[in-house]
């Protein structure tokens, strides 16, 4: 079975419906914490094996991941002083059921000289735990989520105004639903090679780019404006209702950008599945599309 761990949450979410375009529905394996939610509800009244499994209670992670011959683990959404423990009892678990290839979704640049918080304390350890699992595995690198970009394009539109924590170096980023594609077609395959994979757009944009693409889409002119890396974590709680807890950490990856960290583009999305990820002017033409 093809396991997919955090199943309520929007990666995952893409992920599964691509698995479902795939494969059988009962040779998927759906793991979350609410299994009573409508979308575990409606994944099983598809035919997905939907589990109980809390990271943060390791002892449902055994039976909830027995079974399982590929897993994808989806990093969770936590303070970045308890991702690496959640992330680490995953493993064991995935080790202990007897998996044949793990998946695990990291980000952009990890290293241990990496800027962001999140990078440091939870996706490079995190990765080195899995090259010394023994397991095969597939390490997924990702790039700056598109969706940042229009985490609040009503405001955006209507000042003119695109703030954020850009810097004038470029930075690359890719549509959450290209990675759902790209997790899945791994996860449905049956390579047990070890791989690191960078995905990312096939360019590199900055900020002045990104709104000149904005204006281009939506027909409306909207300027760059730089936010201090320092008050982006203030922006994100203020303007998107992210946990103070959480923005907070963002600093880094904020400092990241403006450092040129995430100039890097990939073509590994391509070789994986076969075709180009969105460009920025095609995944904003979905968004635009989206609202109508």
């Amino acid at each position: 079975m093809l396991l997919v761990s955090g199943g309520n949450g929007n990666l995952a979410r893409s992920v599964i419906a691509n698995l479902l375009r795939m494969t059988d529905p009962g040779n998927i394996l759906v793991t979350t914490r609410d299994p009573q939610s409508d979308n575990a509800r409606q994944l099983a009244a598809q035919g997905v094996t939907v589990r109980h499994a809390d990271f943060d209670a390791p002892e449902t992670l055994g039976p909830a991941f027995a079974g399982a011959t590929r897993a994808l683990l989806i990093s969770t959404y936590a303070d970045n002083s308890e991702r690496l423990r959640q992330n680490l009892a995953g493993l064991e678990a995935v080790k202990a059921a007897g998996v044949e290839h793990v998946l695990y979704t990291s980000f952009l640049g990890a290293g241990p000289d990496a800027l962001p918080e999140h990078t440091q304390l939870v996706h490079w350890p995190t990765e080195q735990a899995i090259v010394a699992s023994g397991l095969s595995y597939t390490i997924l690198r990702h790039a700056l989520y598109a969706e940042i970009i229009v985490g609040d394009l009503d405001e955006t539109l209507a000042t003119g105004v695109l703030a954020r924590s850009l810097g004038e170096k470029p930075c690359t980023y890719i549509a959450r639903d290209d990675l759902g594609l790209s997790a899945a077609t791994v996860l449905a395959g049956s390579g047990r090679e070890n791989r690191v994979l960078n995905e990312t757009m096939e360019r590199s944009y900055t900020g002045d780019e990104v709104a000149e693409a904005l204006s281009r889409c939506f027909g409306k002119p909207v300027r760059y404006e730089r936010i201090a890396a320092e008050d982006w974590p203030a922006y994100m709680t203020e303007k998107w209702g992210m946990p103070p807890s959480l923005s907070a950490s963002t600093v880094g990856t904020m400092r990241a950008i403006e450092a040129g960290e995430f100039d890097l583009v990939s073509d590994d999305y391509r070789k994986v599945t076969g075709r180009s990820p969105l460009s920025l002017d095609e995944f904003l033409e979905g968004v635009k599309a989206a609202r109508g």
